[in-house]
């Protein structure tokens, strides 16, 4: 009897030893009923790679159209090199909130989608011998934006464009050193990634020593890149500088994302939905994991001040801000002209999402906004 009695006492204390590890442990981040390692595994290998991976390819092709663009000038080639720049752009989009690890370090943001295009140094460029993209001047005279003004400028015919195409210009060495350095910067940080080609960076990212919700664990890079990037890119670069929210009101439509092709308002659904299948944990092909949703609902989150479950308030936010977008039609710069206060609701609409993301998922989750 009194062996029982020991042995449901040393019982009792392992369990109350493990509640308070957990309570009073070095990293509360860990989270008791939460497979914080599930959660990471999934967005890395179900959303992180397939994108690093359509991304590699969509470059790549757009590489493939304009290389044949140059080597055989015809209308239709043009057409395919369009529609080859605007998948690779839209594939972009799902890649945007990872801009951590390789990317980070790569600076592929900078390499492919600097926008607006600096269209005055992309001018300069076309009457040089020689062109280096690394410079600091060329920042916004590369990347998807500028390949936007090069094959995209209404106020150059398609006949004058071939033409010149046709002459061997430094147009041509333009149009594929753009291309190429963004094919090349989108491989190099996919084959850092996927495990299956030799990358690494999975294996570290859902490492036993990347848990937890420290600077530098993949959580709070997750959280961190979502954040920054729905803060600066979509929120302040595609709507609210265009709409004048940064300059006082005064209006810049030309400043908006795909501004020459004409298709802002698809690359900003494009993004909202990517921000939609890591918040869910869902990958491109609908298949549903674990996302931050469950990770929201595990640590009981509520919205401050209220009642209401914050992965409800995300969730609702996120489907506000893709309606108003989809009740709108491209091009942005026209709907800034025309329809100015349907813009700057979407642009509020933005803000809450930014604000719920950096301001209430953030700190429900213990996680520090770093940049």
């Amino acid at each position: 009897m009194k062996s029982k009695i020991r042995v449901y006492f040393l019982g009792a204390v392992f369990l109350i030893s493990c509640v308070s590890c957990f309570e009073k442990g070095p990293d509360p981040s860990l989270v008791r009923f939460f497979d914080q390692k599930g959660f990471v595994e999934n967005i890395g290998k179900n959303l992180i790679i397939p994108s690093y991976k359509d991304l590699t390819e969509k470059s790549m092709a757009l590489d493939t159209a304009l290389a044949r663009l140059i080597e055989q000038p015809s209308k239709n080639n043009l057409l395919v090199a369009r529609q080859s720049l605007k998948d690779a752009w839209l594939s972009w989009q799902y890649c945007l909130p990872f801009e951590f690890g390789p990317s980070e370090l790569r600076g592929l943001n900078a390499d492919v989608n600097s926008f607006p295009a600096d269209t005055a140094q992309i001018e300069a460029n076309l009457k040089s011998t020689s062109i280096d993209l690394d410079l600091p001047e060329n920042s916004h005279a590369k990347g998807f934006a500028a390949l936007d003004y090069l094959l995209n400028n209404k106020l150059i015919t398609d006949e004058k464009l071939l033409a010149t195409i046709q002459k061997r210009t430094v147009l041509n060495g333009y149009l594929l050193g753009v291309a190429g350095q963004v094919s090349l910067s989108s491989n190099l940080v996919y084959r850092s990634w996927d495990p299956a080609i030799g990358g690494v960076y999975y294996v570290f990212f859902t490492d036993d020593d990347a848990l937890g919700v420290k600077e530098g664990s993949s959580v709070s890079d997750l959280v961190n890149g979502l954040a920054k990037s729905l803060e600066l890119v979509v929120t302040k670069a595609k709507v609210g500088m265009p709409i004048g929210d940064y300059s006082g009101g005064l209006v810049a439509p030309e400043a908006t994302e795909a501004h020459y092709g004409g298709y802002s308002l698809e690359l900003l659904q494009a993004s909202i939905q990517a921000y939609q299948l890591i918040f869910t944990g869902t990958s491109r092909s609908g298949v549903d994991g674990l996302g931050f949703d469950e990770y929201l609902n595990i640590k009981g989150a509520r919205l401050s001040g209220t009642d209401q479950q914050l992965s409800e308030a995300l969730a609702t936010s996120l489907d506000s801000v893709l309606s108003t977008v989809k009740l709108m039609a491209d091009p942005l710069s026209d709907q800034i002209e025309n329809n100015l206060p349907a813009v700057q609701k979407l642009n509020n609409q933005l803000k809450v999402l930014s604000y719920l993301l950096k301001e209430e998922m953030a700190p429900a989750l213990r996680v520090e906004i770093t940049y």
